[in-house]
Parts: C-alpha cells; sequence; structure tokens
C-alpha cells in the first residue's frame, strides 16, 4: 500500500498548525492545515491517502510553478473542503449542510464527450486540441508543463486492497483554456478570457497607439450597449466625450464619470450631463482623492443592489499616465490597489488604459497587479491585439481589433 507521508511524524510539527503554505510534503501541509482548523491532532486524522494518492498529490503540486497556481486540488477531507494550489495556498473551509460544488467559480466550463475506455491523459489532449485548434503534440508538452499526466491519472485510482478513494477535483489553465478533471475522470473545458469576462477581473490595456484604437479596445470591454449593465468611468486626462464616443448617446446617457481632469478644463458642474453622454458625480482634486472616490463608487453599485450578475459592473480607467508622472510605478501600483480589490469584490470587470509599449518597465511592473494585459498594435494587415493571461502564463496569438459582438 501506498505510504501516507502525511502521517510521518517527522514531517509533523503540531506547533506550527497556522501554516497556510506548503512548506514540505504538500500532503503533509495538509493534514497540518485541516488539523489546525479542527483542532484535531494530526496523528488522530484519518489518513489522507484513503481520499487521494499522496503520491500523486505530491508530484502535481511539487511541479507545478510556484508562482502560479496551478494545477489546484479541490476534494472532502473529515468534512471539511480543501483547496489546494502549487503556489503554496491551502484553504480549509466547512461547507454548509447542502454542500457546495468544487467547482462553484467555474461555472462557465462545459462537459466533454470523450471516450471514457482511454487513458486520462490521452483524453485530456485529445479534448484540449479538438477545442483550442493546437497541434496535439504542443497541447501534451504544455500540459505536462502544469501537470504530471501520470500523476493526474493515479490520483484518484482505487487502494491497494481495492477500495475506491473519494478522489479530488483538478483545476487548471493551459493554452487558454480553463480544464476540470473531477474525481470519476469527467473532463469540462472553457475559455480562460471568458472566465474573466464573465466573472469579473481587471484588465490593462497598453500600447502605443493612437487613441482611436484604445477607443475600439475599451469599448469592448465596456460590453454590449443594449445589455443593462452598470458603467462607471474614471477619467484622468480624456474628454468626456469618449464615453458617447464608446457607448453611443443612448447608452452613455446612464454611465457616470468620476472627472479628475475637469477640474482644469472647468467645463462641468458636479452632477450635470456632458453633452449627451453620462453624469460627472465626482471632481476629485487629487490622486489619492481620485482613487478613494473610484473605489467607493464601485462598491456602491453593490450596496445599492444594482448588479444582478458577475461582470454587470463594468470600469474604465483612462488614462494612467498622470498617476505614474506623478507617482511612479511602485505608487501607482499602490494607488490602484483600492480600486483593483472593489472590482473584484462586486466581480465587476475594470480595466485601466496605459497607452505605452508592452516592453516599457512601467508595465513590466505594473501587470503582476492585473489578471490580464490587452496589448494593441497598428500591425501590417491593420489594428491588432493580443492577450496575455497572467494567472496561465498564456498570450494569445494576434488578431484584429475590431468592435465585438462578444460582449
Amino acid at each position: 500500500m501506498t505510504t501516507d507521508r502525511s502521517r510521518d511524524e517527522t514531517g509533523v510539527d503540531e506547533s506550527d498548525g497556522t501554516a497556510a503554505g506548503i512548506r514540505s510534503r504538500p500532503s503533509i501541509a495538509i493534514i497540518k492545515r485541516v488539523a489546525n482548523e479542527t483542532g484535531i491532532s494530526p496523528l488522530e486524522l484519518p489518513p489522507l491517502n484513503e481520499t487521494v494518492d499522496v503520491d500523486a498529490l505530491d508530484r502535481l503540486l511539487e511541479d507545478g510553478d510556484p508562482d502560479r497556481p496551478w494545477p489546484t486540488l479541490v476534494f472532502r477531507y473529515v468534512d471539511y473542503r480543501v483547496r489546494v494550489g502549487a503556489d503554496g495556498e491551502i484553504e480549509v473551509t466547512d461547507p454548509d449542510e447542502d454542500g457546495i460544488s468544487v467547482v462553484d467559480e467555474w461555472t462557465h466550463v462545459s462537459v466533454v464527450e470523450e471516450p471514457d475506455d482511454r487513458p486520462l491523459a490521452v483524453r485530456l489532449v485529445s479534448a484540449i486540441a479538438d477545442r483550442s485548434g493546437w497541434e496535439r503534440s504542443r497541447v501534451r508538452t504544455a500540459l505536462a508543463e502544469i501537470a504530471d499526466p501520470d500523476a493526474l491519472t493515479q490520483l484518484n485510482r482505487r487502494r491497494e486492497n481495492g477500495v475506491p478513494r473519494p478522489g479530488a477535483t483538478v483545476l487548471f489553465s493551459v493554452l487558454g483554456y480553463d480544464v476540470v478533471v473531477d474525481a470519476g475522470g469527467t473532463i469540462s473545458l472553457g475559455s480562460t478570457l471568458g472566465r474573466l469576462k464573465r466573472t469579473g477581473g481587471n484588465v490593462l490595456i497598453v500600447g502605443g497607439v493612437p487613441d482611436d484604437l484604445v477607443d475600439v479596445a475599451s469599448t469592448n470591454l465596456l460590453g454590449d450597449p443594449d445589455r443593462n449593465r452598470r458603467r462607471l468611468f474614471a477619467l484622468l486626462d480624456r474628454n468626456p466625450g469618449v464615453v458617447t464616443d464608446r457607448l453611443g448617446p443612448t447608452s452613455a446617457g446612464s454611465a457616470r464619470i468620476v472627472d479628475y481632469a475637469i477640474s482644469a478644463r472647468s467645463v462641468a458642474t458636479t452632477g450635470t450631463p456632458v453633452g449627451e453622454g453620462g453624469h460627472v458625480v465626482d471632481e476629485p482634486t487629487d490622486l489619492d482623492e481620485f482613487a478613494a472616490t473610484v473605489a467607493t463608487r464601485v462598491r456602491a453599485f453593490e450596496t445599492g443592489a444594482s448588479l444582478s450578475e458577475p461582470g454587470d459592473l463594468r470600469l474604465c480607467v483612462d488614462s494612467l499616465r498622470p498617476i505614474i508622472d506623478e507617482r511612479g510605478a511602485e505608487g501607482t501600483v499602490a494607488l490602484l490597489e483600492p480600486i483593483r480589490e472593489a472590482v473584484r469584490d462586486v466581480s465587476g470587470l475594470g480595466h485601466f488604459v496605459l497607452p505605452v509599449g508592452r516592453e516599457s518597465p512601467v508595465v513590466e511592473r505594473l501587470e503582476p497587479s492585473f489578471d490580464a494585459t490587452v496589448e494593441l498594435r497598428a500591425g501590417d494587415c491593420g489594428p491588432q491585439q493580443r492577450w496575455h493571461l497572467h494567472e496561465s502564463g498564456y498570450t494569445t496569438d494576434w488578431i484584429g481589433l475590431g468592435r465585438s459582438d462578444e460582449r
């Protein structure tokens, strides 16, 4: 029988029960964390090996990129929900009596109908290749960089005495797709970019391109103007007229504007419509007030119960140049954090414009603070964009930049 190393006394230090990350073997860290949550001695907990194959669990988590959460394993252990990623983060929660889905935040994935008589690794490569259009050899290589295929197969296998394990669900992102493999070996897939647009996040738009190309990229992220979304514009060096340019006169009328630059232009009064689109609701006079005001406005949408589903709130911050000029890269990261956090908390989608090349040092410093970067260029074949998804380290090909129907 496979040795359950999580019960090795030499690896368990009960005085360090608050440890939240993986410091030795992942299985040992999980035992310690669960023991801390339950108040049960690690040596009195049931063997973790009865739930999953701990050798496979350790290999999956130890071989992953410590700077990213993939692969992530989710399973039930002593009536607790355990979620652990390759980045060392361990979450232990007590589900309610009705239970919760182990992938409740990944509702965008759908089951892939694959013949289940083939090995799991083969079915995974086939499913991802068919959905993404990548060659199987490319998928196989990318998959091996994230999760050991043999360990994936062995994780939920029966114990050596023939007794089945409850098993774990495995989640990871590869080649722009979110992948879920449940304890029974069923594979589900969904677009990582689709998840971001659907559930919310923060996006950085970069590229030394004309404003009209930025307007197109921003318009796509603001969502379908015919849908009743809540839109907030936080303008630092753009005229409020961009609201109408991007949304059209009908939808622009319901947009709200926080205008840092308005005091210099002296063209409107707070609460007054700007042309045919939007209402200036705040006129902060310094950057700290600007950041606090925008974060408060974002949270106010949730307080007012006006958000019906994730992604309903769309925020545009345009552009970051005045902040960079005054605070520098480090100061900009700090100043924007309350805004980004507010967007995440309400499951909104915010985009922040910085019209400089992605190779710029300031972009390099800002990118880790965002879920994705949209890079723009005026290519030989016309305006183009490509997405950099930071959580999975995936970059799309260059594609044409035009107003999207899928917003």
